[in-house]
């Protein structure tokens, strides 16, 4: 039995079976047999956030386009997929081949939180391949790792063979042409892994020692020296400049919603403002920024190739996006995205200007803005260098409000080094100030509070600072949401302490926590980024029975101690650091200025400023500055206009796995469709439009089909013509999952419901077929039964005819009004003479999704 007959076996019984089915349209698939080497991209996480990840698609693309090589895409399993693919003896597979994960010459896992270690070792074993480097053979895959919790490889570091630190998009294709050369000429994995280790920016932890330092962490025993160009380190990567030529366009098409149902351009890369707590600012170092004709091109193109609705501007700060406000110009000018919602997020106090924000809102309408001030205390903000005042923030609001947004999104922090009531009371005077702003053009304005609990990472001026203690980090939590306690216009949304505190365990701890990740996950700790999922209490327990001792976590730094993650040069020196953290407590020290601007700090990265890259105003796409004014007018004038539309009833199949593809996502993509082809939906009037598209109802999920109709109001007429049709049809079923494919397209001069069939024919093939069945039927004397809902269905009034071939029965049963009947599992029980209990019709129903019933129209 192939590994795609289990797969049909297994989807029944699982809650989203659409995260499991694969077949991703735009999916590349390669002969295996050709290529040099071959990835599987694992993303540790579920189907709906790894698919949203925009460096997963950044990898697949600049990987795939090489002609030798080949990367396909896995996601870790929920529960309940994990207990049928053992119970089927599935190993994990990647999306597109449905081959095992372990059969490819390299496994790639990105981590893009902490919270997903646990999953490693999952993700790993299930696959089929020992967790543990060690344990490995000559014929298991080169099991390698990036992604942001790279800053500190350390605590998984015995469950990889490599890691990738910094940018990937160079380093992927070196490091996939050592490890297929090697395989190709033969070299046994030692020598594979010292070749891997001397391409810049890679790491092989078996060939960096670690010894214990005086607090008894494991460090290295050759710590990083001498400057980024020269260190004995590993150099965290960048690349130079951002190349239109490494952005995707034919992204993976999900079979479900995601976290992110957006296409996404970064439009920047890196952050320079210096603040002392965050890791991605020192990460990503130096700023380079996308021309912007080449966002809207790859945007446009994007869109096209995938028909998402939504439009995401990516980076850690897009509004110092150098050529934000002309970029925006030209978004507004351009026709293409008035049926795009174009989002800007991470939005600066101090560069939220009232220009940008007029602009923003006569596009979008009056919606939220989001702001990071960090902290409410103009006090703790000069000390981690967020360079904004209270008077910033208050201009800000007076901005957005008078703009005519709503809502405000503070994202806040506390947990600061020195933090105390004081620092409390100045946060929850400044949301009062902004609430009283706000209230001055809505009443029912909204101050959306979100607070988290700082974390001191790895590469931060806070790198010494000590995790806050519970008692004293509840007490600050408390003391804002008291004040707020009821309040009309504020929301205080806070941080479980918890949760962080695993956090900052696991972003500064030692190989030797390895042990106890592998523990945790053997206890069934895993998806931690799940809030629902999180049991400290058990991590209590797992950290007794390993007799690992966390209180590390809440001791300061020495100031010249080894750190874990010392062998790794992140281009900003650790004595630059270290003046940021001394700096930190001098109050008469001056603002650090944000370096992106000319100013530069000497961190260490070469290039005293020129290795920074910002882009200009558009030119090919150069658009007119408008007033809020004038935006709004342009809107109105390009509103579509009531015209003549065109109506078809669309014939398609759903065959294959994408039989479990759940109703709501089969009518988005006849939506995306269209939006891919160019061709204009109508949508409903009103103050929530939606496109008009209607089909005969929901199916029974796992329900193969070869005749589902539904209808759709078009703004342009199509060519159907006998000798364009089969061209069309194959054209707007490119989008498709696998398996689902428009077969005719015809004009629909009523309503659809006066082409609802009067009867369908199912197909399936039981085990056993009982032998008076025929008999029974044409005596009338079929049996009641019953369907989930507990109503009596009279078989001998639903069932108008059967047919047996061999070990296939057709049943031709009839339908409702709405082009509907009965479950076919409630029916072919019947027929069969299983007794079901309709609280347990889950289970024939199983039964028979599994033997894959079909469904085609009646002879009427």
């Amino acid at each position: 039995m192939t590994i795609l007959e289990k797969i049909a076996l297994a989807l029944p019984a699982v809650e989203s079976p659409a995260r499991y089915m694969g077949g991703e349209a735009n999916s590349i698939v390669k002969d295996h047999s050709q290529m040099l080497a071959r990835m599987a991209f694992l993303f540790p996480d579920t189907y709906e956030i790894g698919m949203s990840n925009n460096g997963m698609r950044i990898l697949y693309h600049v990987v795939n386009r090489e002609p030798d090589m080949l990367c396909e895409v896995a996601f870790a399993p929920w529960d309940d997929m994990a207990r049928e693919m053992k119970k089927y003896d599935i190993p994990l597979y990647t999306h597109a081949s449905y081959t095992p994960v372990r059969d490819f010459d390299v496994i790639g896992i990105t981590l893009q939180t902490e919270l997903n270690f646990t999953n490693v070792p999952y993700v790993l074993e299930l696959a089929r391949i020992p967790a543990w480097q060690k344990d490995r053979g000559e014929n298991d895959p080169i099991v390698v790792s990036g992604g942001p919790a790279m800053a500190n490889p350390e605590p998984v570091a015995d469950f990889f063979d490599a890691f990738m630190i910094g940018d990937g998009e160079k380093v992927m294709i070196e490091l996939l042409r050592c490890v297929g050369e090697g395989r190709k000429a033969g070299l046994k994995r030692t020598e594979i892994l010292a070749n891997l280790s001397k391409i810049d920016g890679v790491y092989v932890p078996t060939l960096r020692p670690v010894v214990k330092n005086e607090f008894g962490m494991l460090v290295p025993a050759e710590p990083a020296k001498g400057s980024y160009e020269h260190t004995n380190g590993v150099r965290r990567l960048f690349i130079p400049e951002m190349d239109p030529k490494d952005y995707p366009v034919k992204n993976l098409i999900a079979n479900m919603q995601l976290v992110h149902n957006r296409f996404s351009v970064e439009v920047m890369r890196g952050c320079a403002q210096g603040c002392r707590f965050c890791q991605a600012g020192i990460w990503y170092r130096p700023c380079r920024e996308l021309n912007p004709d080449d966002v809207l091109d790859i945007a446009k193109a994007g869109i096209r190739a995938t028909g998402e609705r939504e439009l995401g501007l990516l980076s850690l700060s897009t509004a110092d996006y150098k050529p934000v406000e002309a970029l925006t110009d030209s978004i507004i000018d351009d026709p293409f995205f008035d049926t795009v919602d174009v989002s800007l997020p991470s939005i600066r106090v101090n560069s939220f200007g009232q220009t940008l924000a007029g602009k923003i809102a006569a596009l979008k309408g009056g919606r939220s803005a989001t702001f990071a001030p960090e902290t409410g205390s103009e006090r703790i903000r000069k000390m981690i260098n967020k360079t904004i005042s209270d008077q910033d923030m208050y201009d800000a609001a007076e901005h957005a409000f008078s703009s005519g947004f709503n809502k405000i999104k503070l994202y806040t922090m506390i947990g600061f080094p020195t933090e105390n009531e004081a620092d409390m009371q100045a946060f929850c005077d400044l949301i009062f100030n902004l609430v009283k702003i706000g209230r001055k053009y809505n009443r029912e304005i909204q101050i959306a509070v979100s607070i988290g609990i700082l974390i001191p990472k790895s590469f931060t001026g806070l790198q010494w600072a000590p995790f806050m203690d519970k008692e004293t980090a509840l007490r600050h939590i408390r003391y804002v949401r008291e004040k707020f306690f009821k309040h009309p216009n504020v929301k205080i949304n806070w941080a479980s302490w918890e949760t962080s505190f695993l956090e900052a365990v696991y972003s500064r701890a030692d190989r030797s926590l390895a042990p106890v990740i592998y523990e945790a996950y053997k206890q069934g700790i895993i998806f931690e980024s799940d809030a629902y999922r999180f049991d400290y209490n058990k991590w209590l327990g797992v950290w007794e029975k390993c007799g690992y001792d966390t209180s590390w976590v809440y001791r300061e730094r020495e100031k010249d101690e080894v750190f874990p993650w010392d062998f790794i040069h992140a281009g900003t020196s650790k004595q630059y650091l270290r003046r940021e953290w001394e700096k930190a407590f001098d109050p008469n020290s001056a603002p650090v200025p944000n370096c992106k601007w000319g100013d530069c700090q000497k961190c260490g990265i070469p290039g005293f400023g020129a290795e920074i890259k910002l882009a200009d105003d558009p030119v090919r796409h150069k658009a007119p500055s408008r007033t809020p004014e004038e935006i709004k007018q342009l809107v109105a004038e390009r509103r579509p206009k009531k015209a003549e539309s065109f109506s078809y009833k669309i014939t398609f199949k759903k065959a294959g796995l994408s039989r479990f593809l759940p109703h709501q996502n089969m009518l988005s993509f006849f939506e995306r469709t269209f939006l891919c082809a160019g061709i204009p939906v109508k949508f409903s009037e009103g103050f929530s439009p939606k496109p008009r598209i209607s089909n005969m109802g929901a199916l029974p999920l796992g329900l193969e089909t070869y005749c589902e109709i539904i209808s759709v109001d078009l703004l342009q007429k199509l060519d159907i013509s006998p000798e364009n049709l089969p061209n069309l049809m194959a054209q707007l079923s490119e989008p498709f999952p696998r398996g689902m494919e428009i077969v005719n397209i015809e004009p629909l001069k009523e309503k659809l419901s006066k082409h609802f069939p009067k009867a369908m024919v199912y197909r399936h093939t039981p085990e056993s077929i009982p032998a008076d069945l025929m008999e029974r039927f044409n005596a009338k004397d079929l049996p009641i039964v019953k369907n989930h809902r507990g109503q009596e269905i009279n078989l001998n009034e639903h069932v108008q005819g059967i047919e047996i071939a061999g070990k296939t029965m057709l049943v031709k049963v009839k339908c409702n009004d709405q082009g509907c009947t009965a479950s076919p599992f409630v029916i072919f029980a019947g027929l069969l003479g299983i007794e079901i209990d309709p609280a347990k019709l889950d289970e024939a129903s199983r039964r028979f999704l599994i033997a894959k019933i079909s469904m085609e129209w009646g002879k009427t």
